[in-house]
């Protein structure tokens, strides 16, 4: 019994040990980064009788990253900024193109644009879970990532001094405690060939490891928004209908609702299966949607991440491509952000996409 009991609190401990990632051996801090890319310079010249001509590897900042990591790392942040054009013509201003998220065992990435979020397995942290692999023992998750990578050498970096990896032909990586402070990308002559020309680099120009990290970072609202979407298959959709009409509105049959970017609606459809779908864009010419459609018994019908709804349009959910629908099998119409249903479908707004929480507060039954 009491082997047993040893071999237990053995177990567990290695477990909540797994649990950590720490990555670095700073517990928090913000690193401002350059991207820079490079453009092809040409010249030539002509000097008593003599041509010369040759071409120059030119940099120039395309994009500004600032991330931010707590827990040695086993949480991090980031935001990317354009900076300027292709070619080095600097924009007015800055302008948020995507953040990135890395938690637990998820890559999320966020496309400002699109307004879209990916999500990636976390592949080095999955492998380093498998294998109880972890940096306390490995000493560099650099080592773990890029196998067979060794430090080479050191160079100071904003007044740290960097470990040096020669990754590949392809890629050098300076990192100090972990931390990359510099990233270098080349081509080469061939795959396995000499280096050729640097393609581009992501340096770190400002480091702070002492001012508190707002932990909001964390959890962005995009996700936040992300999750009370995915949370909604059809046994939620259907409870939602029959008993908390406290968190919907419902559309008007004539005149609809006016919709917002990142609105979450659920419908009925004319068939009388059930969906949501999310506003992820509108302009003067169309909406973009996405949505997923489930049947009574709540196996998924059809789903897209992104659809296109023309203005002045009219829509079956049912067959959403097809094009020579009858009008007793349209759900909705779209004109001008607002929507309009069909054959006196029901199509609701969840209140709560609107709101700040993104959550749908726990039904409280009155007695």
């Amino acid at each position: 019994m009491k082997n047993f009991i040893l071999f237990l609190s053995i177990f567990i401990t290695v477990v909540i040990q797994a649990q950590d990632f720490k990555p670095y051996k700073v517990k928090s801090g913000k690193i401002t980064y350059e991207k820079l890319k490079y453009s092809t310079v040409s010249s030539y010249s002509y000097k008593n009788g003599v041509e010369t001509s040759g071409s120059k590897q030119v940099p120039y900042v395309a994009e500004q990253v600032i991330y931010y990591w707590d827990k040695y790392g086993d949480i991090a942040f980031e935001e990317i900024y354009q900076v300027s054009k292709f070619g080095g013509e600097l924009l007015p201003e800055k302008v948020k193109i995507a953040e990135r998220l890395w938690v637990d065992e998820h890559r999320y990435y966020f496309n400002f644009e699109e307004n879209k979020i990916s999500d990636d397995p976390y592949y080095l942290r999955i492998k380093c879970r498998e294998h109880f692999q972890y940096y306390q023992v490995t000493g560099s998750w650099i080592e773990t990532l890029y196998m067979g990578a060794e430090k080479t050498g050191t160079k100071e970096i904003l007044g740290k001094e960097a470990d040096y990896y020669n990754i590949s032909n392809y890629q050098d990586i300076y990192a100090w405690k972990g931390l990359v402070l510099k990233d270098e990308s080349f081509s080469t002559k061939g795959s396995n060939g000499p280096r050729n020309t640097i393609e581009s680099a992501k340096i770190a120009v400002k480091i702070d490891t002492i001012s508190a990290i707002n932990k909001a970072l964390f959890n962005p609202i995009w996700l936040k928004r992300e999750r009370l979407y995915q949370s909604l298959n059809n046994q939620k959709i259907v409870a939602l209908f029959d008993g908390r009409q406290d968190v919907l509105f419902q559309a008007d049959n004539i005149n609809g609702f006016n919709v917002r970017k990142n609105d979450i609606l659920l419908f009925v459809t004319t068939k009388r299966a059930v969906g949501k779908l999310q506003i992820l864009n509108i302009d003067t010419a169309q909406i973009t949607i996405k949505y997923k459609l489930y049947n009574n018994n709540g196996f998924e019908l059809d789903a897209r991440d992104s659809y296109k709804i023309k203005d002045s349009s009219t829509v079956n959910m049912d067959n959403i491509t097809y094009k020579k629908s009858t009008n007793t099998e349209l759900d909705f119409k779209y004109k001008k952000t607002t929507i309009i249903p069909q054959n006196n479908i029901s199509v609701f707004l969840l209140k709560p996409s609107r709101s700040k929480t993104l959550k749908i507060k726990k039904f409280i039954r009155k007695h």
